[in-house]
């Protein structure tokens, strides 16, 4: 009973954070499509042939949460720009010069800084603070039940 529980809360939140990344995907005037998967070390992914972001099952929080969904964001964005084979074209040569410079083609592609710091100044400039039930109610992982741990904590 208690595993089933548990299984069902982590169902609920994951519900929760879908929708949450889908409305930051919207609020960015984008189409891209939100799905939750495992990537090994890999927080989420964006595949641009699908123009999907992929996310982590679970997160350490939820600042790294939405640096995760801002930084997918911005590769939408970045293949929206460019044009999808342009940019990964563009992608391809970033990590191409990495690993010629004996780097991570991943970590040291410039493509990746950039998205990495346009999530983390975003996040700063927009997004910070507008997720304070998850730090004041950890415990309410839903909407229905965030209502809930208000009514109780007034």
């Amino acid at each position: 009973m208690k595993k089933l529980l548990t299984e069902l809360h982590l169902m609920m939140e994951r519900a929760d954070l879908l929708y949450i990344a889908s409305e930051l995907v919207k609020n960015y005037n984008l189409k891209s499509k939100v799905k939750f998967g495992t990537f090994g070390k890999d927080q989420g992914g964006y595949n641009w042939d699908t123009d999907t972001i992929k996310l982590n099952k679970s997160y350490k929080n939820v600042d790294d949460f939405i640096i995760t969904v801002l930084h997918e964001i911005h590769h939408a964005i970045q293949v929206d720009k460019y044009g999808r084979k342009k940019f990964l074209k563009k992608y391809a040569q970033a990590g191409n010069m990495a690993a010629l410079d004996g780097k991570d083609r991943y970590l040291a592609n410039k493509w990746e800084r950039k998205a990495e710091n346009w999530a983390q100044q975003e996040y700063r400039k927009k997004w910070k603070g507008n997720f304070w039930y998850w730090y004041n109610f950890p415990f309410c992982a839903t909407y229905l039940q965030l209502y809930i741990c208000l009514k109780i904590t007034k």
